[in-house]
């Protein structure tokens, strides 16, 4: 199975482990790491690491847990909301949050109105920590505070 799974990965903690773990269970993965354009309106923005640290940093992670680049996993730089998900013909899945829930239904939307086959949707879970969402805006704004 070919999964999508996308995100800016800054400062990469075990949210988003779990949720890349949840989409390598299901597969190859194609994983959309956000541009810096796209970031720059972000909570925080000036903080973000750069788009090479967030993709070296999440080869190495990756590495960590014995996944090979271009055999396990692709990284795709995606420059809006919906990247490369709605014209992906090799995709089956696309792994999600309660947060981009909405993103992956319009996906949907547009790939049945170009007539392509909608993506099963996995919405992954949150983790929670200390009663709220584990969140790279938070571990931002806690370096700026």
């Amino acid at each position: 199975m070919k999964v999508i799974a996308s995100g800016t990965f800054d400062r990469l903690h075990e949210g988003h482990k779990h949720f890349l773990t949840s989409a390598f269970s299901l597969g190859y993965v194609y994983i959309g790491l956000t541009s810096e354009n796209m970031i720059k309106n972000k909570p925080y923005a000036e903080s973000i690491q750069s788009f090479e640290t967030r993709k070296n940093n999440l080869i190495q992670c990756l590495t960590e847990e014995g996944k090979t680049n271009n055999y396990d996993y692709q990284i795709i730089e995606i420059n809006d909301r919906y990247g490369f998900a709605i014209e992906s013909m090799e995709a089956d899945v696309i792994v999600v949050t309660s947060d981009t829930l909405d993103a992956a239904k319009e996906i949907n939307d547009i790939r049945t109105e170009l007539g392509i086959y909608p993506l099963d949707i996995i919405e992954v879970d949150l983790i929670i920590k200390d009663n709220k969402k584990i969140s790279s805006r938070d571990l931002r704004k806690e370096e700026t505070d």
